[in-house]
């Protein structure tokens, strides 16, 4: 019996083998630098630092990440189903040296501080922020993420970390730990995606490399449930899309995260341990933005309305950042904001409130292009949050939220 169990699971390993390696196709790498991401450095205004970084001696530590086995993909593939199915937690699809590092409570880095308001807007000096991002950039081409197909048709695993932290770079309004958690936001992988490129065990490398802050997100996104958090947002705001676009401070929705660490504030749990936790306020508004930007990055752009198979993905986004907005605001006022610079600590939030403000603006750094508005859409949008808000099953929320169906 035990022998006859084992040829099955090997059979369907070896089936699962065979599927993956038709999805991920060939892993070669296509060496390009930060200067050509698709005019990243033009658009967005920044700079190649790699090699200034290293004339003044702060060179970041080498970043290695390599592509997965077949068989590891497989085994987070059947966890992730066991946790959406069964509610059975995920971790036993990590290696026995990795598992440690997946709880939330455990003992290693289990003493490490959050990544607060302050932290997440503060900024990074130009040169470390272009040697972080060749090097993060660089370790994700060598692992082959040009080479990884995507779900978004005609473009690659590497084009869908670059759009990301595209988005984020607009969203924040520089540079910064998020916009290279957003390029590595899949580094550890995720509930969705069981294809990770860096161990949990190598947390200490990758803080070294990309900074205590970006990667402390890269974990909380790693091992946090997406389908959870979707959800949990949603909670927070019971009003959905119908104030979008109001003056910030005159929303009858407004003021809902005055005090953080309450019920008002999303909970998140750890797909793979079952946890849940009360995160800081910074790190329940950057997660936020990180999963408006990744599932926005997977919708085609310019969606007709005739078309439009994915309203409830573009709903969900455009929701995620409105409440990110909000979330940033009740950060700005907290005692830990107020006594410094206004202008320098509410740069995110006036970068937010200005997008949404102006999204009827088509002169407004092309917001409602860019994001595919229409205005004979809008009651389409509010209702379609109204209806991914009403799935029950995780299975088929999830697949809507994401545009995967």
């Amino acid at each position: 019996m035990r022998y006859a169990r084992g040829v099955c699971v090997s059979v369907l390993f070896d089936t699962m083998r065979c599927a993956f390696s038709r999805f991920f196709g060939n892993f070669t790498t296509i060496p390009r630098n930060f200067s050509q991401l698709c005019g990243f450095d033009l658009r967005l205004g920044l700079h190649r630092g790699a090699e200034r970084a290293a004339m003044t001696g702060r060179e970041p530590t080498e970043l290695l990440l390599e592509r997965p086995g077949v068989l590891r993909i497989a085994r987070g593939a059947l966890a992730r189903a066991g946790w959406y199915m069964l509610g059975k937690p995920a971790v036993w699809c990590l290696h026995h040296h990795e598992r440690e590092y997946a709880r939330w409570g455990g003992t290693m880095y289990g003493d490490e501080s959050p990544v607060t308001a302050r932290k997440l807007v503060e900024e990074m000096d130009d040169d470390v922020f272009g040697a972080r991002f060749d090097a993060l950039y660089n370790a994700l081409q060598a692992a082959g993420a040009s080479n990884m197909r995507h779900v978004k048709k005609g473009a690659s695993f590497g084009d869908h970390l670059v759009d990301v932290a595209r988005l984020l770079r607009v969203f924040r309004g520089k540079e910064g730990s998020l916009v290279l958690a957003g390029l590595g936001h899949t580094c550890y992988g995720s509930e969705l995606f069981p294809a990770p490129l860096a161990s949990l065990a190598d947390r200490g490398d990758m803080r070294r490399a990309l900074g205590p802050t970006t990667e402390r997100l890269l974990y909380l996104y790693a091992t946090t449930s997406q389908v959870r958090w979707y959800r949990e947002v949603l909670r927070c705001n019971p009003h959905g899309l119908a104030h979008f676009g109001e003056d910030a401070e005159e929303r009858p929705d407004a003021g809902r995260y005055s005090a953080e660490g309450t019920q008002r504030w999303p909970t998140a749990t750890n797909f793979y341990t079952g946890e849940t936790a009360s995160l800081h306020g910074g790190e329940c508004a950057a997660l936020t933005l990180m999963h408006a930007a990744d599932v926005y990055s997977v919708l085609p752009k310019n969606n007709k309305r005739k078309n439009n198979k994915q309203s409830e993905a573009r709903a969900l986004a455009l929701f995620m950042v409105q409440e990110a907005e909000e979330m940033v605001r009740a950060l700005a006022e907290t005692s830990e904001m107020r006594h410094s610079a206004n202008t320098k600590y509410h740069l995110m939030c006036r970068e937010l409130s200005e997008y949404l403000k102006f999204w009827q603006n088509d002169e407004v750094n092309g917001w409602r292009e860019e994001f595919g508005f229409d205005l004979r859409d809008w009651r389409a949008l509010r209702t379609a949050l109204e209806r991914l808000r009403r799935r029950r099953l995780d299975v088929v929320f999830v697949g809507y939220a994401t545009g995967a169906l």
